[in-house]
């Protein structure tokens, strides 16, 4: 509730007006692993490419950052690893955002090829934990999210695309069955 009641501030202060929003930039996301940008060219296994496009030299990324474009975010990575910040906020900062929708081009969700109307979620409510973190996010488009937000519907544990289950799942995170469930705390704890 409380985050709901910080979205309808947000609103409130800042109108929702269509006519007077902002488009948002065009933005190229351009990855690069952080060795090859820093070596000029790449090696075997390295990438360095343009979202959508494809590979590009290195020698062509660099131009674009020497021209501060503001259109271009470079997602420097070490093979498929892309390190996470953390953030205080309940939305995603600049960075992460970037790097969620470098992850996750389609809906998170195993089978769904949405690219439109996607989601930022929190894997770990973000009322309990207060924390925005890369690794506990993803992008599911607004059926998805529907589900997990009203019908109690989870992705599977883990990362990328994956299988988004009911709550009566045995996989679902929050089943008596699955390995990693939390009981949850009914009392103080007692002495084994």
């Amino acid at each position: 509730m409380e985050a709901h009641a910080a979205d309808a501030l947000f609103e409130l202060l800042c109108g929702d007006d269509q006519a007077t929003r902002a488009k948002p930039a065009p933005k190229i996301l351009v990855r690069v692993d952080l060795d090859a940008l820093l070596r000029g060219y790449p090696v075997d296994g390295e990438t360095c490419e343009i979202a959508g496009y494809g590979p590009v030299a290195v020698s062509a990324v660099r131009e674009m950052i020497d021209t501060d474009d503001p259109f271009l975010v470079a997602i420097a990575a070490k093979g498929e690893q892309v390190l996470g910040v953390a953030h205080l906020g309940r939305r995603a900062n600049a960075k992460q955002q970037s790097a969620l929708e470098w992850l996750y081009p389609t809906c998170a969700v195993e089978g769904c090829t949405r690219s439109t109307f996607l989601e930022n979620d929190h894997r770990e409510e973000w009322a309990r934990t207060r924390l925005t973190l890369l690794e506990w996010s993803d992008r599911v488009c607004d059926h998805h999210h529907d589900l997990k937000t009203h019908h109690g519907w989870a992705l599977v544990h883990g990362s990328g695309k994956r299988p988004m289950v009911a709550p009566d799942d045995a996989r679902h995170p929050r089943h008596p069955r699955h390995p990693g469930h939390r009981k949850q705390a009914t009392g103080p704890p007692t002495a084994a």
